[in-house]
């Protein structure tokens, strides 16, 4: 009888065993799953990002740097530059949330990242025909909330510390020696 009594509460505990082996193996099957959702997205999102790199040319900064200081300037190519460079933008933040909903540590990415790209006039103007109904709710939020003068602003920060190091570093040649 006691036997009879161990065997069945040993069979109970296997049994059971079997079962949360098979839930935790659910679990990683899940989790997998996620993960490989995940880095569909993200090998999407760098596909995208190459293509839009490839129409915008080798060097757009002179068209960014053009949208800042005279976006009324710009013509129709160089629009459609911005257009896609706001795009390969928008897919990189898509992707840090992304990221971010897996359980990634990406918030400092985030808030960097969108200010460089949307803190200025022409950008948020952009942003506003977009609509942004596509993207993540926080990024619709960090983008609206977004100085418009925040990036002619830091720029104007950093020439300024120059101006406060009274030349100091600019008299230096390329060796470093005064």
């Amino acid at each position: 009888m006691v036997t009879t009594k161990l065997n069945n509460w040993l069979g109970f505990v296997a049994n059971m065993g079997v079962v949360l082996g098979l839930i935790l193996v659910a679990y990683q099957i899940n989790q997998e799953a996620e993960l490989t959702k995940i880095q569909l997205f993200s090998e999407a999102t760098s596909s995208r990002k190459e293509f839009n790199q490839a129409l915008m040319g080798s060097d757009p900064l002179n068209v960014v740097a053009k949208s800042i200081e005279k976006p009324q300037e710009l013509t129709l190519a160089e629009l459609q530059v911005m257009d896609l460079y706001f795009i390969s933008a928008l897919n990189e933040l898509r992707r840090l949330e992304q990221l971010r909903a897996a359980g990634m540590t990406v918030d400092a990415e985030v808030e960097g990242f969108h200010v460089f790209y949307f803190g200025s006039n022409f950008a948020q103007a952009w942003f506003k025909e977009y609509g942004g109904e596509n993207e993540f709710e926080s990024t619709r939020e960090r983008i609206r909330n977004t100085d418009p003068a925040w990036l002619i602003d830091f720029f104007d920060r950093v020439l300024g510390r120059l101006d406060d190091d009274s030349g100091q570093s600019l008299s230096r040649d390329v060796s470093g020696q005064e």
